[in-house]
């Protein structure tokens, strides 16, 4: 009997790895935007290019411009904008206004998923991305959130292509805390 209940057991477990590979292998449903922003990463690093970059949060400012920039940690809540995950691929409406724009609303029946929309607009020539907007939304009874993210791409920081422009808008709320708001502005040049 133990050994009909191990064979079930493995067998299942094989066909649900197999599964999964298929699903890992299907090709994506929406603008690969964490793709982009993945390169971009990198090809920033790399080059080191001048920032021209602005801080708001409550009312305080800090303006600075510098070459030491974690890109990683500076564009994260643009890779969190990746909406291609195998269980994503029918949360959202797809739009395309035009052929160079793609847009993704969450569906109502998905509300508890963080992407709420997604905007990419692509260059003609390049087949790269433009403009990219995306709003995030997080709530729960303790906290609350909610982040307005745009990135702009063109020719930049030395490079024939990537981003030109980042900014991110938004708030944090804890429970019985005050509201906290954010801006962050980066200018590439």
């Amino acid at each position: 009997m133990r050994l009909v209940v191990s064979v079930c057991a493995g067998l299942a477990l094989l066909l649900s790895g197999c599964n999964e590979t298929a699903q890992l292998n299907q090709p994506p449903v929406y603008y690969d935007v964490a793709g982009f922003v993945h390169q971009q990463i990198k090809a920033l690093s790399a080059a080191k290019p001048l920032v021209k970059k602005s801080v708001l949060v409550n009312e305080k400012r800090d303006e600075h411009t510098t070459r030491t920039i974690n890109w990683t940690r500076e564009l994260e809540l643009f890779t969190q904008v990746d909406i291609n995950k195998p269980a994503l691929r029918t949360s959202y409406q797809i739009s395309r206004p035009d052929s160079l724009t793609y847009q993704y609303t969450l569906k109502p029946t998905e509300e508890k998923l963080t992407v709420r929309s997604l905007l990419v607009r692509i260059d003609p020539a390049t087949r790269k991305p433009r403009h990219i907007e995306a709003v995030l939304r997080t709530s729960n009874p303790l906290y609350s959130s909610e982040r307005h993210l745009t990135l702009d791409g063109g020719p930049a920081g030395g490079q024939p292509w990537g981003i030109s422009h980042y900014r991110l808008d938004g708030y944090q709320k804890l429970a019985y805390f005050d509201k906290n708001t954010f801006t962050v502005d980066g200018r590439v040049n």
